[in-house]
């Protein structure tokens, strides 16, 4: 009887032994090794501690601007300028049967010489990938899409108009991908004030029943000179 009290004994020490450790490593996962702010999607400044409590810093709010500045919405009415709202390139974009890639920027400048002056064009070229989900009831064809349901923009709002999209393969089946290149005219003047290109499918295009955004830095936007630009039709 002492034999089976003593393992009994032990056998309850070990299970709460085990029971103490799996709490503790439970929450450990919520510690922080210093305290942290963060902004909360409503725009509210919090303030994550160590010790796994948080408070709200104060009433403000935050928001971000059209023009990509930061903005202080203060509790008394009034606002202010921070600085530039942080940069946050979103390059792929997944639906339930559609994967969206944003894979390159490349902007092409062509510079031709007439008599005293030289003349500069360039255009924009996205590189993207296109993968269709093997559960997709039917392909989709690229080849034709609606040049219109694309919309080309940098972070101050200027529109470059598109001017072609091609496609390899032209016809997008099941389980496959596909690669596809879109020109735009132009491409922005100040770089110093341009810090993303977005483009935009909007709900229609590809079968897409809502509007896809897919963001790239000006920062790993490729320049290059070229003789010329290949030729502007959708295939």
């Amino acid at each position: 009887m002492k034999i089976q009290n003593i393992n009994k004994t032990i056998c309850l020490q070990g299970w709460l032994a085990c029971v103490l450790a799996s709490v503790f490593f439970s929450g450990a996962g919520n510690v922080l090794a210093a305290n942290q702010e963060v902004i909360t999607d409503d725009g509210r400044e919090v303030m994550l501690k160590a010790d796994g409590t948080w408070e709200f810093r104060s009433d403000d709010r935050f928001a971000n601007t059209g023009d990509g500045q930061r903005v202080r919405l203060k509790a008394d009415g009034s606002w202010e300028y921070i600085g530039n709202a942080p940069m946050v390139a979103n390059q792929l974009v997944r639906t339930r049967q559609l994967e969206i890639e944003l894979q390159e920027v490349v902007i092409e400048i062509h510079e031709q010489k007439a008599q005293k002056n030289t003349r500069v064009r360039s255009q924009t070229v996205f590189y993207l990938k296109l993968g269709l989900s093997p559960l997709a009831e039917m392909p989709i064809n690229i080849d034709k899409s609606n040049l219109t349901m694309i919309v080309i923009q940098d972070n101050k709002r200027r529109t470059y108009p598109v001017l072609s999209m091609q496609a390899s393969p032209a016809s997008l089946q099941p389980a496959s991908e596909a690669s596809i290149t879109i020109r735009a005219d132009g491409s922005p003047q100040w770089w110093k004030n341009v810090k993303t290109l977005k483009i935009v499918f909007e709900p229609g295009i590809f079968g897409l029943s809502e509007s896809i955004i897919l963001t790239h830095s000006i920062d790993d936007v490729v320049k290059k000179k070229v003789d010329g630009f290949k030729e502007n039709h959708s295939r």
